[in-house]
């Protein structure tokens, strides 16, 4: 894959889980709008994902982008936040391969506007494709997570 848009709730899970830093070697470009940036590292400073996140900033493994189309991203914000709304149009602007998210809302809006989606599961599943991680460790998150609880965020298999 090339390029990826990313949302909060997987980075916050690749951080939580101490993966974060192997999209680098799935993606040839990684990419998080500036909201999703802001809610991580502002507003989430010292929690999950922050410390992470700044650090794939500062080497440029991942690029922090301002959305320039404001209309598209103001037409997404009933009902998604900001940086669901900012992620979907940053995906739009750059051509993105995929987006990744988790949000079951913010996921049925980006195939609607015709976006490939994909989330932390399936990062996973890349993950050990490329060798990144262990079966072990794959096995024991790819099961039914209804149940799991990222910092707010519920991620869900599709029923």
């Amino acid at each position: 894959m090339s390029k990826a848009v990313l949302d909060s709730s997987v980075i916050i899970a690749l951080s939580s889980l101490g993966y974060l830093d192997h999209l680098k070697d799935v993606f040839e470009e990684i990419m998080v709008p500036q909201a999703v940036y802001e809610e991580i590292c502002t507003k989430g400073r010292g929690l999950p994902g922050d410390r992470e996140l700044r650090d794939l900033a500062d080497r440029e493994a991942i690029g922090i982008r301002n959305v320039r189309n404001r209309v598209l991203v103001n037409a997404l914000l009933d009902p998604l936040s900001l940086g669901e709304a900012e992620a979907l149009a940053l995906a739009v602007e750059e051509e993105a391969e995929c987006v990744v998210i988790d949000d079951r809302l913010a996921r049925s809006r980006a195939k609607a506007m015709g976006l490939k989606v994909i989330g932390t599961l399936r990062i996973l599943r890349l993950f050990l494709d490329a060798g990144l991680i262990s079966k072990k460790n794959y096995e024991h998150w790819n099961f039914p997570v209804s149940h799991v609880w990222v910092k707010g965020f519920k991620v869900e298999t599709a029923k």
